[in-house]
């Protein structure tokens, strides 16, 4: 299994600081992912300008293409544009993320990570 690239989405017409994520954390995220309950009807990532959460890419299951972590919601997308929308309550995987993010992202970046996670969840 190979590694996982994670993208950060924290700005609008800038680029987006991205980290990876090495097999072994890779299968236990794709091993939380997969026990998670569906979202409830009408959930949705955050959209507009600024953080909208973190792309996932490079998933070691082979039908999936992208997993967007954002606002409470995991979406995960295969390979026929089929998505599941399943439920990060307390948005407990996108904290563990985060928490991933901080050895290499620049701390400015790590600080209004935190603010965007603290105001939204």
């Amino acid at each position: 299994m190979t590694g996982m690239d994670v993208e950060i989405e924290l700005y609008s017409g800038r680029r987006n600081p991205v980290f990876g994520l090495g097999p072994e954390a890779g299968e236990r995220l794709m091993n939380r992912i997969a026990a998670l309950p569906p979202a409830p009807p009408g959930a949705a990532p955050l959209q507009g300008l600024g953080y909208r959460g973190l792309r996932i890419t490079g998933a070691p299951a082979a039908d999936v293409t992208e997993i967007v972590v954002s606002g409470g919601v995991i979406v995960v997308r295969d390979r026929n544009g089929t998505e599941r929308v399943l439920q990060d309550a307390g948005r407990a995987v996108e904290h563990s993320l985060a928490d991933l993010a901080a050895a290499g992202l620049d701390p400015a970046e790590m600080s209004v990570l935190r603010r965007e996670l603290g105001a939204g969840g």
